[in-house]
């Protein structure tokens, strides 16, 4: 399997936190992710942003993971939102039905973005 990486972008804002995903999100590697949420959740970030256009690889356990961190991103007073995915992703979102449940927003001015 391959490896996931994690950039992590804070924002202006303490409370707000760009994540952006390059590599495979599955199983193996979507533990990874939850402890980064985690820790962003500990440390004030309560508003998190997560780009997924990286993602070369989406198991469906791993969007469900994804709504479970959401959940308890909700649950500490903020919020977790996909900015951007690439085509694997959108189709596994599409073959679960979770597109509803995992919200996309539009990101602007992420700094040295150029897509």
């Amino acid at each position: 399997m391959g490896r996931l990486a994690i950039r992590s972008t804070p924002s202006e804002s303490p409370a707000l936190l760009l994540l952006a995903l390059d590599g495979e999100l599955d199983v193996l590697n979507v533990g990874k992710l939850s402890d980064t949420v985690v820790d962003a959740l500990e440390a004030g970030r309560r508003h998190l942003l997560v780009d997924l256009t990286g993602v070369t690889w989406c198991d469906v356990g791993s969007l469900y993971t994804l709504l479970g961190m959401r959940h308890a991103a909700i649950h500490a007073g903020g919020s977790l939102s996909l900015t951007a995915a690439s085509d694997c992703v959108h189709e596994a979102l599409d073959r679960v039905r979770l597109r509803g449940l995992l919200p996309f927003v539009e990101r602007r001015g992420r700094p040295g973005d150029a897509r």
